[in-house]
C-alpha cells in the first residue's frame, strides 16, 4: 500500500528543507525481501570511516534496515576513561596486530604486545609506499590529526569536473560541518604555551612570503581549553592523538555520525568482522562472506550475509582487497578494468627543520591548527601543515606534513598466493614531491634560519617520502563508477570511501571532501535507486 508521500519525494524535500538535519527521517521500514533469512539486511555497509558512516546515517534516516561490518574493535570512551594509550607510552591498543609500533618518525618506535589496536600500517613488498589506516569503529577519524580543510578551489575542476566547487562550498561541506562540528582554533588557545610551535611556524611562514593558513579542526576546543586551564583531564596537551583521545576532545565519527545512525533504530553494527569477499547471486542480491575475528586477529568463524544494496567503504586497502579478490574468484566478474587503478598518496611527504633560532615549545598540543600555503611553489603546488612533535622538551624544531600535487599514480593487483593486494608504486614516482618539499624547506630556512634534519627521523633520509596518510583511488568516480559511486557492471553496488577520489584531494586532507561527496552521492542514490 503506497503512502501519500513516497520516500523518494521525502528525501528530495528533506534535502531542500535543511541539509544540516541529523534527526531520523520519518517513513516506514521496508519489510526484508528474505524474511526467513536471519542474515539478510536490506543494505550492508562495509567499513565505518567517513564514507561508511555517511552512508549508514542516511540509509538509517531513510528507513532502510542496514548492517555495518567493521574489521576493528569499538573503543568506547568517557570523559575520564583510559580507553586509548599515549603516543609516547604505547601498548597493544596502539597498533593493529603488530609487535612494534609503526609511527612515521622511524627512529621512535616501541615494542608492544600484539593486539587489535587502532592504527595500522600496511607495508607492501611490491611498492616503495606504506599506507596508514584506522582499524576501529570510526575508522580513520579516531587516528587522524582532525584536520578538515576545504579543497583548494583553484585545483578543483581538474580533479572533480562533475561537481561545481560552489556546490561543495555552499551545500556539502556545511552539511558535514553540521555533524562533525569543526572550527578553527580560538585565539586564546592558539596563544597558550601549547601552541608556541604553531605561532612560530606562522611567523616564519609569513617571513618567507608564504600564505598563513588556519586549519579547520574536528575537535572540541572547549575541552582543549579545559586541559590548558586545568579543569579537564589532559589528553591533546599530553601526547594523545594518533591512538585516539581519552577525554573526547576529538569529534570522531563514533561520537557523531555513527550514534546518529544507531539512533534511527535501523542500523546494526558488527565489530571485529572482516569482510573477505562478495558474490552476486542469481537473484541479483549480494552475498558477503565475513570472518569473525578475536582480539588477537584469529578467525573464530565464517558467516555469509545477504543484502540488496551493498556499500563497499572499507578504506582504500580494504576496499581493493575485497573488490579485486571478488573479481578474481568470480563473485564480481563484471567489475570494469578501472577497479584497482589511479591510486595516489595525496602527495604526502614530511620534513623536519632543526637548529632554528627560536624556541618552539617543550609542551605541544597534538592537534595541528595551522599550515603554510605554498601554492606558488615552482615545482608543484603544496600545502604544508604544522605538525606537533610532543616529546616534552625544547628542541627548536618544526615538523611539517605536506600535501603536494603529484600526478604520478600507482595501481593495485590481487595476489592469490598471499590472498592480499599488491600496490605498484615506486621510488621515482615521488620525485616531484621531494623536489617541491626541498624547495619549500630551503625557502623557509633562507628567510628564518635553520637546517633540514637529514639523518635522524626518517630512517637516515632527509624526507619522509615512503608513507601515506591519505590513500586515495582504486575505484575512482567517473571511471570505475559513475559520478555518484555506483560501481559499473552492477546495480545497487557502491563505493563511497577514499577509493572514489582520483589520487589527490586538491592540496587538502581528504576526509572532509570524502564525507561531502558521500553526502552528495547518498541523496542521488536514495532518490533514484532506493525509491
Amino acid at each position: 500500500m503506497k503512502t501519500s508521500l513516497s520516500r523518494r519525494k521525502f528525501v528530495k524535500l528533506s534535502a531542500l528543507a535543511g541539509v544540516a538535519s541529523t534527526l531520523p527521517l520519518s517513513g516506514c521500514k521496508k519489510t526484508p525481501l528474505l524474511p526467513n533469512d536471519n542474515n539478510y539486511s536490506e543494505a550492508i555497509v562495509i567499513g565505518s570511516g567517513f564514507g561508511g558512516s555517511v552512508a549508514a546515517l542516511r540509509l538509517g534516516q531513510a528507513g532502510i534496515q542496514t548492517t555495518m561490518f567493521e574489521m576493528g574493535k569499538e573503543y568506547d570512551i568517557s570523559e575520564n576513561s583510559e580507553t586509548f594509550c599515549n603516543m609516547m607510552k604505547p601498548d597493544g591498543r596502539s597498533t593493529w596486530l603488530k609487535n612494534k609500533t609503526v609511527l612515521p618518525i622511524t627512529s621512535i618506535q616501541f615494542d608492544i604486545p600484539k593486539y587489535t589496536g587502532v592504527l595500522d600500517r600496511v607495508d607492501f613488498t611490491s611498492s616503495y609506499m606504506k599506507i596508514y589506516r584506522g582499524t576501529c569503529l570510526g575508522g580513520g577519524s579516531v587516528v587522524y590529526g582532525a584536520m578538515l580543510p576545504y579543497a583548494e578551489p583553484s585545483l578543483w575542476d581538474e580533479y572533480f569536473p562533475f561537481v561545481d566547487y560552489s556546490e561543495m562550498r555552499d551545500v556539502w561541506y556545511p552539511k558535514v560541518k553540521s555533524i562533525l562540528n569543526f572550527s578553527t582554533v580560538p585565539d586564546d588557545v592558539l596563544n597558550s604555551q601549547y601552541y608556541q610551535y604553531s605561532r612560530v611556524g606562522l611567523e616564519q611562514c609569513e617571513k618567507a612570503g608564504m600564505q598563513k593558513v588556519m586549519l579547520n579542526a574536528g575537535v572540541d576546543f572547549d575541552i582543549i581549553r579545559g586541559e590548558i586551564n586545568g579543569t579537564k583531564k589532559r589528553s591533546a596537551t599530553d601526547g594523545e592523538l594518533l591512538y585516539g583521545g581519552n577525554n573526547g576532545f576529538k569529534n570522531s565519527l563514533d561520537r557523531n555520525y555513527i550514534p546518529a545512525a544507531k539512533a534511527t533504530g535501523n542500523l546494526t553494527i558488527h565489530t571485529l568482522h572482516k569482510v573477505d569477499s562478495i558474490k552476486q547471486l542469481p537473484n541479483k542480491k549480494y552475498e558477503v562472506t565475513v570472518h569473525k575475528i578475536n582480539e588477537r586477529g584469529e578467525v573464530e568463524f565464517e558467516n555469509k550475509y545477504t543484502c540488496t544494496y551493498l556499500f563497499v567503504n572499507a578504506g582504500v586497502v580494504g576496499t581493493m582487497q575485497i573488490l579485486l579478490k571478488s573479481k578474481h574468484i568470480g563473485g564480481l566478474p563484471n567489475l570494469n578494468d578501472e577497479v584497482g587503478k589511479h591510486w595516489g598518496n595525496n602527495g604526502n611527504i614530511m620534513a623536519m627543520r632543526t637548529w632554528l633560532l627560536q624556541d618552539t615549545g617543550a609542551q605541544q598540543c597534538t592537534v595541528p591548527v595551522t599550515a603554510y600555503g605554498n601554492l606558488d611553489n615552482p615545482i608543484t603546488p603544496l600545502l604544508a601543515e604544522q605538525a606537533p612533535f610532543p616529546i616534552g622538551m625544547e628542541l627548536r624544531q618544526l615538523l611539517a606534513l605536506a600535501i603536494t600535487k603529484n600526478p604520478e599514480r600507482g595501481h593495485f593487483t590481487y595476489n592469490p598466493t598471499t590472498d592480499n593486494v599488491d600496490l605498484h608504486f615506486d621510488h621515482a614516482q615521488m620525485d616531484i614531491s621531494r623536489k617541491a618539499m626541498l624547495h619549500f624547506v630551503n625557502q623557509l630556512n633562507a628567510a628564518n634560519g635553520g637546517i633540514l634534519e637529514s639523518t635522524m627521523y626518517f630512517g637516515g633520509k632527509a624526507l619522509g617520502d615512503d608513507f601515506c596518510y591519505h590513500p586515495l583511488g582504486g575505484a575512482v568516480l567517473g571511471l570505475a563508477s559513475d559520478n555518484y559511486g555506483r560501481l559499473k557492471g552492477y546495480n545497487n553496488l557502491y563505493c563511497l570511501d577514499g577509493s572514489m577520489m582520483p589520487g589527490f584531494s586538491c592540496c587538502a586532507n581528504p576526509a572532509l571532501t570524502i564525507a561531502g561527496i558521500a553526502e552528495r552521492s547518498m541523496v542521488d542514490i536514495l532518490d533514484k535507486d532506493i525509491a
